[in-house]
């Protein structure tokens, strides 16, 4: 394989890692579907939470309040949403959560912005994006018997990383663990929502599901 070749290769790949958990609507279907097979949450609900993401996203940034320049990041997983990122002020915070809790389908908002002066530029959000990228990586470390790491959503916002997904508590507290050893993270947040462990398990839009709990790792 020539020196061409590979390079294509390489900045392939960063591509499709820098994805993460955000698609593009004429690609979402596609995506959606390789995803949803290793996913515990049925297919059509996988669908839903990419659709409360862009209903939230667009009714957050439409309202005069928030600015293009405030960062919310926007993670639906089984109709609990995060919103992780930085913000000016604490009244735009607590409004930005309660529209957020408007949209349809909604079952929980986790609002984790964070107030500050100071927000995140492009260097940051880089470093955030490859701080991700490493993390999901790392979970495939975990040694778990039955731990699918697809099945663990990761966010990461100046350094904090937010851990999504229904899982049981063994699996989140391997997931946590590893995630706190890649370099770079500052903190990891457990958003999980948990399930009973089951022989041979079929979960669908977390019947089994405790509830989304906010832990700091």
């Amino acid at each position: 394989m020539n020196k061409h070749k590979i390079l294509i290769m390489i900045v392939s790949l960063i591509a499709i890692s820098q994805l993460g958990g955000c698609v593009v609507a004429a690609v979402g279907g596609a995506a959606t579907a390789g995803s949803a097979a290793h996913d515990r949450r049925s297919f059509g609900t996988v669908i839903n939470d990419e659709n409360i993401e862009y209903s939230v996203t667009d009714a957050l940034y439409s309202k005069p309040e928030i600015k293009r320049s405030d960062r919310i990041k926007v993670v639906s997983v089984n109709g609990m949403v995060l919103l992780a990122g930085e913000i000016d002020t604490q009244e735009k915070k607590d409004f930005a959560g309660e529209i957020a809790s408007r949209i349809e389908d909604v079952k929980q908002v986790v609002n984790e912005l964070v107030v500050t002066d100071t927000i995140a530029g492009v260097g940051t959000r880089a470093s955030d994006s490859w701080l991700t990228t490493r993390v999901k990586t790392a979970l495939f470390g975990v040694d778990l018997k039955g731990f699918d790491p697809t099945r663990v959503n990761v966010t990461t916002a100046s350094g904090r990383v937010y851990l999504q997904g229904m899982v049981t508590m063994a699996e989140g507290e391997a997931a946590a663990q590893q995630a706190s050893t890649v370099s770079g993270v500052k903190q990891v947040i457990k958003v999980f929502e948990y399930i009973e462990p089951v022989a041979d398990e079929v979960v669908l839009e977390g019947e089994l599901g405790s509830g989304a709990e906010v832990e700091q790792f």
